[in-house]
């Protein structure tokens, strides 16, 4: 009996090796910041499907994540700084039309409305069903991470920020970027899930590199366990940085940003395919055009890689850009 026992055990073994190793692959799509609000409420008011009409091209992914730089709230309390964003409820339509299904909501814009745009924020992503890392009604809701399991592998996700709105233990807010709380996150998450994903709003605008701070901070985050940090608030394109067995993404610029007038510009997402164990990471240049994002002819597309290819170059190791970036 017990060598039956062994002899099926042994089988179920080769099944769940065969089964990781013949799944699909998983794809995962990082983008900058995304602001619905300001000129694009003004520009494109109630078309709520205008703005990713020509998303389709990119193809299919099964997880969507931008870094969400607004409140979602009709609150008209807004808090005294020189710049403010709202996004009205009815974009919640143009972030399903992407399929974005993860939004990091630590960032310097998510308390524009105070505590009540937060917590507006959180109930309208929660009744579209779209997902949110990096903020809370207290510190402990802010530093939770968000998994999820696609084709039995599960990824985990973590966000953080800085400045003034930070949660406290009883305070809602941004998860703060704490170095201490943050290894100590992501040693919790590590053992856990099959790929983990940092997500920083960090660094000077329009600044062309990251600090010496930030990449202290990166590969300290690296060390502890994370598999993928993406970054973003300058504003602009950085480098990417291959660290050991980690990529990370200094900043992915504006994916759409209707925090200013520029509704054409190139900028770039960030596509991950899991399949087995391994991870390939591609750069992805995007055209954005009066608000619509899509793939670009060659030259925007040359242009893009050649930018972030450049400004790579002051690490001593990076990814490669010749047919996509891989690790």
């Amino acid at each position: 009996m017990r060598a039956i026992i062994l002899i099926i055990s042994a089988l179920l073994g080769a099944f769940r090796t065969s089964y990781s190793q013949t799944s699909r692959s998983i794809v995962l799509l990082f983008a900058g910041d995304l602001t619905l609000a300001d000129h694009i409420d003004s520009d494109v008011g109630e078309r709520v499907d205008y703005v990713f009409q020509k998303w389709h091209a990119v193809g299919e992914y099964d997880v969507f994540m931008v870094n969400l730089e607004n409140p979602i709230t009709l609150s008209s309390r807004a808090e005294k700084k020189e710049f403010t964003f709202r996004m009205h409820p009815r974009y919640l339509r143009t972030l399903e039309t992407a399929r974005i299904n993860i939004v990091d909501l630590a960032n310097n814009h998510i308390g524009d409305y105070g505590a009540q745009g937060l917590d507006d924020t959180m109930r309208y992503l929660d009744s579209a069903g779209i997902h949110y890392v990096g903020a809370g009604r207290d510190l402990e809701q802010a530093r939770r991470p968000f998994v999820v399991e696609k084709e039995g592998r599960r990824i985990g996700f973590l966000a953080y920020a800085g400045g003034k709105f930070a949660a406290r233990r009883d305070k809602p807010g941004f998860a703060p970027r704490d170095e201490s709380c943050i290894v100590s996150d992501v040693k919790k998450l590590r053992d856990s899930v099959d790929y983990l994903v940092v997500s920083f709003h960090w660094g000077m605008e329009l600044e062309k590199r990251p600090s010496r701070e930030q990449e202290g901070l990166a590969h300290e985050v690296i060390d502890a366990g994370a598999d993928l940090i993406v970054g973003h608030h300058p504003h602009t394109l950085q480098g990417i940085e291959r660290y050991k067995g980690g990529v990370i993404a200094y900043s992915l610029g504006n994916f759409v940003f209707g925090g200013n007038g520029l509704d054409t510009y190139p900028t770039a997402i960030l596509k991950v395919s899991l399949q087995n164990r391994s991870a390939t990471v591609e750069l992805v240049p995007i055209q954005v055009t009066h608000w619509q994002p899509c793939l670009p002819g060659d030259q925007v597309r040359a242009g893009v890689v050649d930018l972030v290819r450049s400004r790579s170059q002051i690490f001593p190791k990076s990814i490669s850009f010749s047919s996509g970036a891989s690790r």
